[in-house]
């Protein structure tokens, strides 16, 4: 039996999928097999039936599983992709690389946060001021923002994680993808005040959107790197 978490704020048919996926994820679940049946998965998990048939519902409008009429619900079969998807790689550039939590605010006033999370007015938002040092040299300082059902599993580590998809996986939380936009901006006085540069100073700004299995947003990051610190390259192999 696998329980849900009664304590958490994620509602239980968003942690039955989650462990869904990671059944599919850890190839207990194969493309072609049929998942078990939704009286098995109400004992597996210890949830109503309702419950059961919304986690399949969504995985099955997303693609993941298909239903077919006496065969039951399986893992869909994906399709081989036919062409090459160009790598795109960035990296920070330095020694030694600390972080420090410099704000750490949980409420329902970042409108803004809110709108890019896809949350509705009632709902929390976590938010992580961090400035990234490399040599005790401040090089970079980034705000990220996510639902407080996602906040509330944040621990030590987290606060010293700068990527937050890396520490996803760890905590059982499944991810589609990270949407990444990169594009130029000025210091503002904050923003100088804090990295030791003049204000209008040029800023290498990174937009991050982690999706969730779903395609809810887990994540809103913005991080404005010093130039010289961040470096970019693509990829490209016939």
């Amino acid at each position: 039996m696998i329980d849900v978490s009664m304590n958490s704020r994620m509602p239980y048919y968003l942690q039955v999928k989650n462990k869904m996926i990671e059944n599919i994820k850890m190839k207990k679940w194969n493309p072609g097999d049929t998942i078990p049946s939704e009286s098995q998965m109400m004992k597996l998990f210890s949830v109503s039936r309702s419950t059961v048939r919304q986690a399949i519902s969504q995985l099955v409008q997303e693609g993941v599983l298909e239903t077919r009429r006496g065969k039951g619900t399986t893992v869909k079969e994906r399709p081989a992709t036919p062409h090459v998807i160009p790598k795109v790689y960035h990296r920070e550039l330095g020694d030694t690389f600390t972080i420090k939590t410099i704000r750490d605010v949980s409420g329902h006033h970042m409108e803004y946060a809110r709108t890019m999370l896809d949350l509705e007015s009632k709902d929390e938002v976590r938010l992580l001021e961090r400035v990234r040092f490399t040599n005790n040299v401040p090089f970079a300082i980034q705000q990220m923002y996510v639902p407080i059902y996602i906040g509330e599993l944040f621990d030590e580590r987290t606060l010293h994680t700068f990527k937050l998809v890396d520490y996803l996986d760890e905590a059982d939380v499944p991810y589609k993808l990270s949407n990444e936009h990169v594009s130029t901006s000025l210091a503002t006085i904050y923003e100088s005040e804090i990295l030791g540069i003049s204000p209008g100073a040029p800023l290498l700004e990174l937009k991050r959107t982690t999706l969730g299995i779903d395609n809810t947003p887990l994540e809103y990051c913005v991080t404005k790197y010093l130039p010289a610190y961040f470096d970019y390259w693509v990829e490209i192999r016939q």
